[in-house]
């Protein structure tokens, strides 16, 4: 029973740090959610999921840069926020969460735990829905720059290679590789309805560390 009401309290305390826009934010969630019980169109409702939930999450990730060491984006979730990842040429972004489980990449891209933190030594992996968050991913153009901000403030520039197509258990990254790499990996083709064993993946290295991020809001790209 004190487990429930401890329950209780962490939730309406959660709601109650909220200014008036997140909270309609949390109210549109929770329509989107019942909306998607009633549409039969069950893609509509991912993607309006993963679009609304990312505003929760770059509002956690905010936090964390300000110094708050609690990156969960609501005290129910069971995954923090863990970096944000971003392609300047084509005005794209999105919170890169840790510890998320395959129903948890609804609400973003997940870093595989296995693999180095971004930015470290060998190759990190990131991987997102191809129809969701890394829809933009066959649009990143060799030689583009890859913008990715850890939790800890660290930017870090990637230059993107050629993309390539892969099974998923012959994808050739090797974590403990030398140097610092990046890999953003997706489902393949693109405009597939169902779930296949090929992927998508683009490989980038490192090319240099800006200064830490201020940790102030609106120290992140939008």
């Amino acid at each position: 029973m004190a487990d429930d009401d401890d329950f209780s309290g962490q939730r309406a305390g959660f709601l109650a740090r909220l200014s008036a826009i997140e909270t309609i934010v949390v109210a549109i969630i929770a329509l989107v959610a019942l909306a998607g019980l009633l549409l039969i169109g069950k893609g509509f409702y991912m993607k309006a999921k993963a679009e609304v939930s990312q505003v929760l999450l770059r509002k956690s990730f905010e936090e964390q840069l300000r110094g708050n060491a609690d990156g969960r984006p609501w005290p129910w979730a069971d995954f923090e926020t863990e970096a944000e990842i971003s392609a300047p040429r084509i005005n794209r972004s999105a919170i890169v969460l840790a510890g998320a489980s395959g129903e948890a990449l609804a609400f973003g891209p997940a870093w595989l735990a296995n693999t180095p933190l971004p930015g470290d030594e060998g190759t990190s992996v990131i991987a997102a829905h191809r129809d969701t968050h890394f829809r933009w991913l066959k649009d990143v153009s060799p030689g583009d720059l890859l913008v990715l901000t850890r939790k800890d403030g660290r930017r870090f520039i990637f230059r993107a290679g050629e993309g390539r197509v892969a099974r998923w258990d012959e994808s050739g990254i090797n974590a403990s590789a030398s140097g610092h790499h990046l890999a953003l990996a997706t489902c393949w083709p693109f405009d597939a309805v169902e779930q296949g064993p090929m992927r998508y993946i683009v490989n980038a290295e490192l090319v240099g560390e800006q200064r830490a991020v201020p940790l102030t809001t609106g120290s992140i790209s939008r």
